[in-house]
């Protein structure tokens, strides 16, 4: 039996080995395919903004007191053309939505919602000692950014949506004395102020043209691999820094929406 069980085993990892190669071989023929593409590309003018009220501590966050998200929308929009075009994608406005050109090459991209909400999110912390577990609670302050893309490369594609959080930075000790069975418990918060958010759209930028991109030539491969009559067995994202491809980690991308 064990015998029986290693030889299927082994004949998976073979196939999903092939599989693989074949992917990679797809998205290697999509780039040669696809040297320079050209990407309309709108942001909206503005971003549903929200600090929610936490009653559990009966506060909420003042992180986003002064925030212009007229500045965030235009660094993030900078921030995505910068790395779109580290990907061979060439970002431009166009002066007419409705007269873009969209094939294979010509994109449209439009970040057709956003929400970027304030709160207070309670943090756990556990520790572990020999026979016990501890816990400590702390609230944090947390931006949610939500948003919500649309592309059109000839067809429009599923609603694309990415979601994330900023939180402030964390770190705890603790020693354990086993004589005394005492916890000596410090903790560190690094709190968050609008400048983080703002690096935070700078990220986000960079994130969510990764994300385009790894998308569209996914979406690719797919096709490509029904035509075949294969289905599709995993998720490739590209490296355009290192040149390479490489296995996208669980919900490392755009999750499609579909009605």
């Amino acid at each position: 039996m064990k015998t029986r069980i290693t030889i299927v085993i082994g004949i998976l990892s073979v196939l999903l080995l092939s599989s693989c190669q074949t992917e990679k071989k797809l998205a290697k023929q999509y780039m040669a395919e696809r040297p320079v593409i050209e990407a309309a590309v709108y942001f909206p003018e503005q971003a549903e903004v929200k600090v929610e009220y936490n009653t559990q501590y009966g506060k909420k966050t003042e992180v986003l007191n002064g925030f212009s998200q007229d500045l965030f929308l235009d660094v993030m929009y900078n921030a995505y053309a910068q790395a779109m075009g580290d990907y061979g994608v060439n970002v431009y406005v166009p002066e007419d939505i409705d007269k873009v050109p969209v094939d294979s090459v010509h994109w449209l991209v439009m970040l057709s919602r956003m929400e970027i909400s304030g709160r207070i999110t309670e943090y756990e912390d556990y520790l572990f000692s020999d026979t016990d577990e501890f816990s400590y609670k702390h609230p944090l302050n947390t931006v949610n950014v939500a948003s919500w893309f649309e592309v059109n490369d000839g067809d429009w594609k599923p609603v694309l949506f990415c979601e994330h959080n900023l939180m402030d930075g964390f770190d705890s000790q603790a020693d354990y004395s086993f004589w005394t069975q005492n916890i000596d418990y410090r903790y560190t918060i690094d709190t968050l102020d609008l400048q983080d958010v703002y690096n935070y759209a700078v990220y986000l930028g960079k994130l969510y043209a990764g994300y385009t991109y790894d998308y569209m030539m996914n979406s690719y491969i797919g096709a490509e691999l029904k035509k075949q009559g294969y289905a599709y067995q995993i998720m490739l994202r590209y490296d355009p820094y290192k040149k390479q491809l490489l296995y996208s980690d669980e919900d490392d991308y755009f999750i499609e929406i579909k009605e």
